[in-house]
């Protein structure tokens, strides 16, 4: 980090590794009483302005930042693909009036029940990259989604960086990217269709319609792409529906996905991590199409559907109430089996613990700033923060607490193993600590002259709070 070419490089380093080590602090400015930082609280503003001084150079430091990421990763998995996990999380908000741009966002997590699952604030979009140890989930890139786009836009924005950036190999390396089903719809998939080597493994809602490729020429027209009509369901249904000018009901036979014989099929047992024994079906179907919609055209862009039950190998009950499906796109998407399109979605949810750490231990929610610049360049801080607990994590000896020394053989860390991010975090400070100091303090110099006896700050302006809409007269006013 003291080799990226930003000022305050070493200012930033402190920050970093204070964060990365200092279970102590509650807050960005407590980061200053770590032992490892070597500078006073003020530098923890500085360093972050000086981040986000200069707009146009920020672009060139993502790619810097990306680069000295990469450079550290280790993959256990095949070296043929890259494995990434998309997913966008609420950066709470509410007391922050002179922040631009603030949202109503959605939180999951209610306190208090009966309250609405909303908040004031951000989303922001993450990409990880997962290299296959101890759920290891690393940001690659993390953006803050703006007011005038949606998440599947911010998380295209952010691909076509990735795969942009000359050093990262994206393009000679197969890309499989795991998605929720947020982005399992043609606003996404189409124009993620453009990579060749992208591979999207997302999942799909419940009762979704799909149809069957059938291509016909003898049409009298353009040749016929589609053809029978099915609904993501376990079995056949009818369902009602009102007319929306009438009022009156009709219904709708909805034809289950599972009356197409599937092209292929897969049955084996597998255990969780606490020993239960399941039995997992899965079924394939090939060449499935979606339609059109808002102009995102997927007549040229047939997918791979995969449906998942799970079952308890012993009482033969299902585990889940539906059944899970999944699609396969991509121009390589005949390169995953029905096993890997299963598995890979699976470990997506390693991103899952990594954005709960991120909130709970490097304080993703907690730092106060007017600016948004600043708010951005903290998120950069906190993806270093990541990245230098994951190269310290085979080289950190994990030191227990009491209370903690006495865990079952299953889940005590073996001499050598690379150790998790919750495990490395608890240990690290004390190998920062055999660190020479000397490179991370800061140069000797004359006090600056401060500010000026009886100067004040003027009032912060306040912003209000912003619905997100495709009115253009909105948008408008707050330019």
């Amino acid at each position: 980090m003291l080799k990226l070419e930003i000022p305050c490089a070493k200012a930033t380093t402190n920050l970093v590794m204070a964060l990365a080590s200092y279970p102590e602090a509650r807050t960005p400015v407590e980061l200053s009483l770590s032992p490892v930082f070597h500078y006073q609280y003020s530098s923890i503003h500085k360093a972050l302005h000086y981040l986000a001084a200069d707009s146009q150079k920020r672009s060139m430091l993502q790619k810097d930042i990306q680069e000295l990421c990469m450079s550290y990763f280790q993959s256990a998995a095949s070296p043929a693909y890259y494995l990434l996990a998309t997913d966008t999380t609420p950066q709470c908000k509410p007391h922050s009036p002179s922040l631009k741009e603030r949202t109503y966002i959605a939180t999951p997590n209610n306190v208090i029940a009966g309250n609405k699952p909303l908040n004031i604030g951000y989303e922001t979009s993450f990409i990880n990259i997962s290299d296959g140890n101890k759920a290891w989930s690393l940001p690659l890139s993390i953006r803050r989604v703006a007011f005038t786009q949606t998440a599947s836009e911010c998380a295209l924005q952010q691909l076509e960086e990735l795969f942009e950036h000359p050093t990262l190999g994206f393009k000679e390396h197969l890309v499989v990217n795991t998605l929720d089903s947020k982005y399992g719809n043609p606003h996404y998939l189409a124009p993620a269709h453009q990579h060749d080597q992208l591979v999207n493994v997302v999942r799909l809602r419940s009762g979704m319609k799909v149809w069957k490729q059938n291509i016909r020429t003898d049409t009298g027209g353009a040749p016929g792409i589609y053809g029978e009509k099915y609904y993501l369901h376990a079995e056949s249904q009818y369902k009602s529906y009102k007319h929306p000018k009438t009022k009156e009901s009709y219904q709708v036979f909805q034809q289950s996905i599972f009356e197409l014989p599937a092209d292929e099929t897969l049955r084996f047992c597998t255990q969780t991590s606490k020993g239960r024994k399941l039995l997992v079906e899965l079924w394939r179907w090939n060449n499935l199409m979606f339609r059109t919609k808002n102009g995102h055209n997927m007549k040229d862009k047939p997918f791979d559907l995969i449906a998942v039950n799970v079952f308890d190998a012993q009482s033969g009950k299902r585990i889940f109430d539906r059944e899970m499906f999944i699609a396969i796109t991509g121009k390589h998407k005949d390169t995953l089996s029905i096993y890997q399109g299963y598995e890979f979605y699976r470990r997506r949810y390693d991103i899952e613990p990594y954005l709960r750490f991120a909130k709970q231990r490097l304080m993703f929610n907690n730092y106060q700033t007017p600016d948004t610049e600043h708010l951005d360049s903290w998120l950069w801080v906190i993806q270093l923060a990541s990245w230098l607990l994951y190269t310290a994590s085979e080289e950190t000896r994990y030191q227990p607490r009491k209370w903690e020394q006495y865990l079952p053989k299953n889940k005590q860390v073996k001499l050598g193993e690379r150790l998790s991010i919750s495990q490395t975090r608890k240990s690290i400070q004390n190998l920062f600590l055999t660190f020479d100091p000397e490179p991370f303090k800061p140069i000797k110099c004359k006090k600056g002259k401060g500010r000026k006896f009886g100067q004040r700050f003027q009032p912060r302006k306040r912003y209000p709070v912003l619905k997100k809409t495709k009115s253009k007269h909105q948008i408008e006013k707050i330019e």
